[in-house]
């Protein structure tokens, strides 16, 4: 696993996403803080109980108060 800059993995996300794709993991690193961990999807995590080939994501025109108010409404 390799430690990458905030600012050099926004400026080359391209060739690093290309890489991940190739089966490279990355920890992004900003003011010398590791803030987040980036591996390839297909790679098997712990805990997951199964695989997911394809995302559907739902096309929605709600506001992120719309989810709040349902979210508060649901209490």
């Amino acid at each position: 696993m390799e430690y990458l800059q905030f600012t050099d993995f926004r400026n080359h996300s391209k060739k690093y996403f290309e890489r991940i794709q190739e089966g490279a993991s990355f920890i992004i690193v900003k003011k010398g803080s590791p803030v987040a961990r980036i591996i390839p999807f297909n790679e098997n995590i712990q805990g997951w109980k199964r695989s997911v080939s394809r995302v559907k994501l739902k096309n929605t025109r709600k506001t992120t108060i719309d989810f709040i108010s349902e979210e508060r409404n649901d209490r």
